[in-house]
């Protein structure tokens, strides 16, 4: 079985040498990322005229707009125009733009390298082929910012770049490495709203550096935007550990996102969990242990491993993770009250002389801890809900993304710290017992 693998990607490196006129070390700088999967239809649009190879052949296609789409197994490219001429090729097909000429676009978007169509299990896969630091550029600038030190942002492009080695290793035997959709680094391709040029430059002052693990091997760099003060383990988020993803110390003591709070219906909620197969009818409790007295619900470092949600037609037992995805929660580090909670401003009318409104006056309210109910102190991981009409959620909690690996914020909060400190100090920090190599 590996030897048919090894064969096939033999092949299938020997197609982009010939058909694209790529040399061995380009190639193997390419990251392969998924842009489109499990759709029948995808637009391709391009300002000028642009090539489609398949079956060993060459077509080139005048500009304008066209929709990709499967018929009989086969893929056909269809003029978005009344009569619109349709071009049929076969399973697979390769989109590049004409040497000099604009880059195709698929849903609106541009892509540097080239795109791979497939079918698979009757559906459209498309697959960006784009050179690793291509792809770094287009990642980076949604995680950082042009102003942060210079030493925050080559960290997390060095991480960055070892995520999609550790990806493009583990995808050897998938059609891609990675998905644009990553939740952590989403690729949006390339444009001047996309990249940014003092953000490119210092990505290639770390060209070609990544990390690797004791075996030399590149490692699995996740990174999150901030952490609320400690990073995750991955035996708390994965139940299994991996030596370079400890707890640590995080310096995102500056991040927006260091605290915050969300409210939510739990009308939202029920809905959220309908549509997702969680049959638990209307909510009248949920069940979570307080942060500040965590039990086996929670990870060392606080995060939520799971929350018990019930109500009149059953039980769901759900990750911090799921949740925080359904109702829009910046991370699973979170505690939860329920009620209706008190208005945190009243309004005061004030009146003239003669008994006439002119005018109001907001007056804060604030509820001592020692005013509130005692079963909220006694039963502390059950959270009740009474039905009532302003009755809400209220979501309490630090960080934002997963809290594992590199922080951004953290990354720029050690500079401002330190100022002397090295963009190799901060991947020794979050990724302890790597080495940096090139």
């Amino acid at each position: 079985m590996l030897k048919k693998i090894i064969i096939t990607l033999l092949i299938a490196l020997g197609y982009l040498y010939g058909a694209f006129g790529l040399g061995k070390s380009e190639a193997a700088e390419l990251i392969r990322v998924a842009l489109v999967q499990g759709q029948s239809t995808a637009e391709i649009t391009c300002e000028s005229e642009f090539e489609i190879q398949s079956g060993g052949s060459d077509t080139v296609l005048p500009k304008g707009k066209y929709f990709l789409h499967i018929v009989d197994d086969k893929l056909v490219m269809e003029a978005a125009s009344e009569n619109g001429k349709q071009v049929a090729f076969a399973s697979a097909l390769y989109i590049k733009p004409v040497a000099g000429k604009a880059i195709p676009k698929v849903n609106e978007r541009a892509y540097k390298g080239f795109v791979r169509a497939v079918v698979r299990q009757d559906k459209l896969l498309l697959v960006n082929y784009v050179d690793m630091e291509d792809y770094v550029a287009s990642v980076l600038p949604a995680k950082t910012m042009v102003v942060w030190p210079d030493e925050a942002i080559k960290a997390q492009a060095v991480a960055a770049r070892t995520y999609g080695l550790y990806r493009r290793q583990q995808g050897q035997r998938s059609d891609f490495d990675v998905a644009a959709t990553d939740k952590e680094l989403p690729y949006l391709g390339t444009g001047a709203r996309i990249e940014k040029a003092g953000i490119t430059k210092l990505i290639a002052s770390t060209r070609g550096q990544y990390l690797v693990d004791a075996k030399g091997l590149p490692i699995m760099a996740v990174t999150t935007s901030s952490s609320g003060g400690l990073t995750e383990a991955a035996s708390g988020a994965w139940g299994r550990k991996v030596s370079y993803l400890q707890s640590v110390t995080d310096y995102d003591s500056d991040s927006p996102d260091y605290k915050w709070e969300h409210r939510a219906t739990p009308a939202l909620l029920e809905g959220q969990l309908a549509q997702r197969g969680y049959a638990v009818g209307k909510l009248n409790s949920v069940r979570l242990s307080p942060l500040d007295e965590p039990d086996d619900d929670r990870t060392a470092t606080g995060r939520v491993r799971y929350v018990i949600l019930s109500g009149s037609s059953g039980t769901a037992k759900i990750t911090g993770e799921e949740l925080a995805d359904i109702i829009g929660l910046k991370s699973a580090l979170f505690d939860v009250e329920t009620g209706t909670p008190p208005p945190e401003t009243l309004k005061v009318p004030i009146e003239d002389r003669y008994g006439f409104e002119v005018g109001s006056k907001d007056i804060d309210i604030k509820v001592k801890e020692e005013e509130r109910p005692v079963w909220n102190k006694l039963l502390r991981s059950y959270h009740m809900l009474s039905g009532g009409k302003e009755e809400k959620l209220i979501f309490h909690g630090r960080g934002k993304g997963s809290g594992l690996g590199l922080s951004a914020w953290g990354a720029r909060g050690m500079v401002v710290e330190n100022e002397k400190i090295t963009y190799a100090q901060i991947l020794e920090h979050y990724y302890p017992g790597t080495r940096l190599v090139k």
